[in-house]
């Protein structure tokens, strides 16, 4: 089934979300295709921050809503993310290694997508996860900010 070509569907937060269900979708043996499909959510994530600014910092209440956006946690998390990755390296991944208990009879576990090799801050929260739970925040502020300034997709 193909999805149909729009101006939403060509917006920085939808390519974000395009490429992070990639990123879910990779199996275990797959963790190039990863790494490259967590990047580019990313930098689209971030950029959706950018095209807003382009589209509005003329808007008289420009200033006073993007000031409102220091210290956000999705906003900075995105912003530190996407310089690192432009500016320096790939992310900094924690990644979890899983092996065989010795002397068991027990099957070991053995991950089968690649989202569960990979976290950010806790092993315990796949790096898919964090990426979700702020690109689900940021979505929100710019909507808030759409709201304030137009109507136009990000």
């Amino acid at each position: 089934m193909a999805i149909r070509l729009t101006h939403e569907s060509r917006s920085a937060l939808s390519r974000a979300r395009f490429f992070l269900i990639k990123a879910k979708a990779c199996p275990v043996d797959a963790r190039v295709d990863f790494e490259a499909f967590l990047e580019a959510a990313i930098i689209f994530a971030r950029a959706a921050v950018h095209r807003m600014k382009s589209q509005y910092e003329r808007h008289p209440q420009w200033k006073a809503w993007w000031d409102s956006l220091r210290g956000d946690p999705a906003v900075e998390f995105f912003r530190t993310e996407r310089d690192w990755i432009l500016k320096e390296a790939p992310p900094k991944l924690g990644q979890k290694i899983f092996a065989a208990s010795v002397g068991s009879t027990e099957p070991s576990y053995s991950p089968k997508r690649a989202a569960e090799l990979y976290y950010f801050d806790a092993p315990d929260v796949l790096a898919t996860e964090t990426i979700e739970a702020y690109l689900n925040n940021l979505e929100q502020r710019l909507a808030e900010g759409e709201r304030c300034f137009g109507s136009s997709a990000v």
